[in-house]
């Protein structure tokens, strides 16, 4: 697909992926809508733009995610690319784990895509082309401890991606999945713990199969790759070789469990956790 002077909507789009994502499209050419909380991140991004559009919504309300397709559509007088991208991370022991943490989570990592994908393949199919990418993860392969509610609402997503992407087969609509293993962001994680750095769970020291699977990429590298995707579609893509090879490996049970626990310790140690709620 030829990018320039295409739509495209990326949700989460105030800060790390979604952001890079909205000026590298930016710059390839595309009309790009932004939705996303924060106002003020979103108009910043704006001003960096040629053609960027802020949507402040929160994207765990169905009925706001349905509007920013809507008003995308309104503005731009079609869309042609939606990427799934916005997610609630939020850390919990997994015996401490509440029903509202992980409500929220599908909320914004399953529902609200459902919906937003669903009212964009309406417009979709009357232009003749969509193309539907979701942003995944290959950690519900593994199991990232302390992330339960973040690790449970991926798989959800990857089950739907799938899903769709056998209905919609031989139909103008392509749907993607995209897998970006670990990416350093500026992006917060939610805790009942304290303030949690996006690297708490990554402990230099753990040996060395642990380390060289933790190693990160940029947002402007998934940016990148996010481009060439809509440029040229694929059923699934990995941000890289060693993501491909991680999710490999974790279907491996004992070589899984390895990696898990040394992740899990390194959590524990840095967040000075037991492994249960006393």
């Amino acid at each position: 697909m030829k990018i320039e002077g295409s739509v495209v909507l990326i949700t989460g789009a105030s800060s790390g992926i979604g952001r890079a994502a909205a000026l590298a499209f930016d710059r390839a050419g595309a009309r790009v809508a932004m939705a996303a909380r924060r106002m003020e991140n979103l108009e910043e991004n704006a001003a960096l733009m040629r053609h960027g559009l802020a949507l402040p919504a929160d994207l765990s309300d169905e009925r706001q995610a349905i509007a920013v397709v809507d008003r995308t559509v309104k503005r731009f007088g079609r869309i042609d690319v939606l990427i799934n991208n916005a997610a609630a991370v939020i850390v919990s022991r997994a015996d401490e784990v509440k029903a509202e943490d992980l409500l929220r989570s599908f909320r914004t990592n399953v529902i609200g895509p459902v919906a937003a994908t669903n009212r964009a393949v309406r417009y979709m199919r009357k232009q003749g082309y969509g193309h539907i990418i979701n942003v995944g993860s290959p950690g519900f392969m593994l199991g990232i401890p302390l992330y339960t509610p973040y690790v449970c609402s991926k798989a959800a997503m990857s089950g739907w991606t799938r899903t769709i992407q056998a209905e919609w087969a031989g139909t103008e609509i392509r749907v993607s999945e995209y897998f970006p293993g670990y990416i350093k962001t500026d992006s917060p994680a939610e805790s009942g713990y304290g303030p949690v750095a996006q690297d708490a769970i990554i402990d230099p020291d753990q040996n060395f199969i642990t380390r060289f699977f933790t190693r990160p990429k940029t947002p402007e590298d998934v940016a990148r790759q996010l481009v060439r995707l809509v440029e040229k579609p694929k059923l699934l893509v990995y941000s890289s070789l060693l993501t491909s090879l991680g999710s490999w490996i974790a279907n491996m049970p004992g070589r899984r469990l390895t990696i898990a626990t040394g992740i899990a310790e390194a959590g524990r140690k840095r967040l000075g956790l037991s492994t249960f709620a006393e």
